[in-house]
């Protein structure tokens, strides 16, 4: 089995062999990034704050672009070690295939505050209400950038983008023509094997075709061997068409086969079951179309559809959801630009869990619909000073009652080099299908935990600042104060409800500075208190709040170090430190990343890099809430990696 993995991640590479004669692309020349300066950085269009692009200096959200050239100089491997490089995201590796990602707070496999978008197409998991991190192993070379929304979107975005929206954006088809091939192993990484091909399919029109392949080796765990090792398979296309008055046309899909190893840990703790690989499979395509009418008026429809499979000993589930929706972004008045739309969402799921008799999922098939409308307006009260931002959103959907999310946005611009913000917005996460239909049969008796569980909520004020000092320093702060209602309890006899409320507050600090052309330098840092607590009708144990709070590190700091060299050489670095998790008393652990990459060709590139150098092997996450699988460590990792243009 693992002579047929290895050889399917060889032929990756080998889809690219006809084609030497070509001539080299830019994917591994200098990104044209690098050659802008600060203030150029800083007016990188975004979309995800406002459906709209728009520079990011003057976005009145907490906000944080992460580009593919930051991607290439981290030398991440996945998209969730890149993630650590955000400030305010809390990244822990829960074994060595499983990740925990969330944003202020409420951190662990089962983090369900947090909206991941691939774009803007949801991977959302409705089955936990979370991410399944193993199964989106991107082509990280096609990420053109991962813009992270601290604090909620669901006023544009919808229900479950409660702490925040990540949006993963993908590289026009235009922007990867030729070939390229990468080859990454180590001892951690077994092997990453990786390829795409683009071309001009017609005027205006561009296609692009990837494969990719996978190992990973198995963590460490004091427990007993984690049996977590994984493999993969991942492939799709890409098509894009824009003609000269701006109309696009866009079809692309994915597929991929996970195989996710885990050795089951089942209650009471210590009980170690068999080990299995959990599939993952499934596929995605989605269509999109612009047409712009005027400068001030364009009409957008979009349609995915998405297919996810999961099986396991004792659970398999299969699932459909089809997703359509129509946005226009106009500018019906003098000072007004207004972006309305209507989604509609279908999800059809076909859900088998057998425990012994005793737990299941019932009703096995539901359908389910999700019905929205949002409209928002960004006023020009003094054009190019103030702004003022004023939307909201209505969600129907089968899971909870229908909400209104609005939101108010204020920005201030006193001068081109600053920008200072405040917000108010509020947001909901509905229950999974898990939560709402989960069923325990107990001698002839039929007990549901979730008939009384309803939507969470959480009102949100935020306060911030951006500033360019000089023309190679820039700051970047965002204060917040969230208040929940209504968070999820277990309480007597297993039952869930809503019965604790609480306040998070705190701050997230990131820095760029220039020292010279050839250096770069950024820093973040992030604080964040929680405070939470059971409503006095709640016989939940008491404990349980702080508990949740301690999931989460209180202080985490990073810096990190791009340096360009004589002789095409870069010297990466980063230094990072998290602080402990008293909840899991895991304690607080720094790490350490290096890299040495050179160019003896324009387009070859030859790496070596080293992860966790400090610090190995340490715990960051745990399963928690489902004791689904032995959490493992995080170890000492050194790959080497070749990337070849073509």
């Amino acid at each position: 089995m693992k002579l047929k993995w290895t050889l399917t991640g060889l032929a990756a590479l080998a889809m690219a062999q006809g084609a030497l004669s070509q001539t080299p692309k830019s994917d591994v020349s200098t990104s044209d990034l690098k050659k802008l300066s600060l203030e150029q950085l800083m007016d990188i269009p975004v979309y995800s704050a406002s459906r709209r692009l728009e520079p990011t200096q003057s976005v009145p959200a907490a906000i944080f672009v992460l580009t593919g050239e930051d991607i290439r100089r981290a030398h991440a491997t996945n998209i969730p070690e890149a993630l650590r490089l955000v400030p305010g995201v809390e990244v822990g590796q829960v074994d060595a295939n499983r990740w925990a990602v969330s944003i202020r707070g409420f951190n662990s496999r089962e983090a369900n505050k947090l909206l991941v978008l691939v774009d803007s197409r949801s991977i959302y998991d409705p089955l936990f209400s979370g991410t399944l991190w193993e199964s989106q192993d991107l082509m990280l070379e096609d990420v053109d950038r991962i813009e992270v929304i601290r604090g909620p979107g669901g006023t544009l975005w919808g229900a479950n983008a409660f702490n925040g929206v990540i949006n993963i954006i993908t590289r026009n088809s235009r922007d990867t023509q030729g070939g390229l091939a990468t080859l990454t192993a180590g001892n951690e990484q077994r092997y990453i094997a990786a390829a795409r091909y683009g071309w001009q399919t017609g005027e205006d029109q561009y296609a692009r075709v990837y494969a990719k392949s996978y190992e990973e080796d198995e963590g460490f765990s004091s427990i007993a061997p984690p049996h977590d090792a994984s493999r993969g398979l991942r492939g799709g296309f890409r098509w894009d068409w824009k003609n000269a008055n701006g109309d696009r046309l866009r079809v692309s899909g994915d597929v991929f086969h996970v195989a996710a190893g885990i050795r089951q840990l089942l209650p009471p703790p210590g009980l170690i079951a068999d080990v299995e690989d959990i599939i993952h499979r499934g596929g995605d395509l989605l269509a999109s179309g612009t047409r712009h009418f005027s400068e001030t008026n364009d009409v957008r429809v979009r349609f995915y559809y998405d297919r996810v499979g999961y099986d396991s000993e004792t659970y398999q589930q299969t699932r459909d959801v089809y997703d359509i929706e129509l946005q226009q972004n106009i500018e019906p008045l003098e000072r007004h630009r207004l972006v309305w739309g209507v989604n509609y969402r279908v999800l059809r799921d076909d859900t088998h869990v057998d425990f012994f008799g005793v737990i299941a999922v019932e009703p096995g098939k539901r359908n389910d619909r999700i019905a929205a409308a949002f409209v928002q307006d960004t006023i020009a009260l003094a054009p190019e000073r103030l702004a003022l931002t004023l939307g909201a959103k209505f969600e129907s959907t089968d899971y909870a009652s229908s909400e209104w999310l609005p939101n108010a946005r204020f920005a201030w611009t006193p001068n081109p080099q600053t920008t200072w913000w405040a917000s108010a917005s509020r947001a909901e996460r509905v229950p999974s299908r898990l939560e709402a239909d989960l069923t325990f049969h107990f001698f002839g008796a039929t007990i549901r935990p979730g008939d009384t569980f309803e939507a969470e909520h959480v009102n949100a004020y935020e306060l911030g600042m951006r500033r360019l000092v000089g023309h190679n320093f820039w700051l970047d702060v965002a204060t917040f104060y969230n208040r929940y209602n209504d968070l999820r309890t277990t309480e007597g006899a297993g039952n869930l409800r809503n019965f604790m409320n609480g306040d998070t507050y705190g701050a997230e600090i990131a820095a760029r500075w220039t020292p010279m052309p050839i250096w770069r330098l950024d820093a973040a840092y992030t604080w964040l208190k929680m405070d939470l607590g059971l409503q006095e009708i709640s016989t939940s144990n008491p404990g349980q709040p702080s508990f949740i709070a301690g999931l989460a590190p209180r202080s985490e700091a990073s810096l990190r170090s791009a340096l360009d060299l004589p002789h095409d050489i870069e010297f990466d670095a980063t230094l990072r430190f998290v602080d402990d998790l008293p909840s899991l008393n895991y304690p607080s652990y720094t790490t350490l990343d290096l890299a040495l990459s050179w160019r003896p060709r324009d387009n070859v590139v030859l790496s070596l890099a080293g992860q966790n150098l400090l610090d190995s092997p340490h715990p960051e996450q745990s399963f928690v809430f489902t004791s689904a699988g032995i959490p493992s460590e995080a170890e000492r990792s050194v790959f080497g990696r070749v990337t070849w243009a073509f």
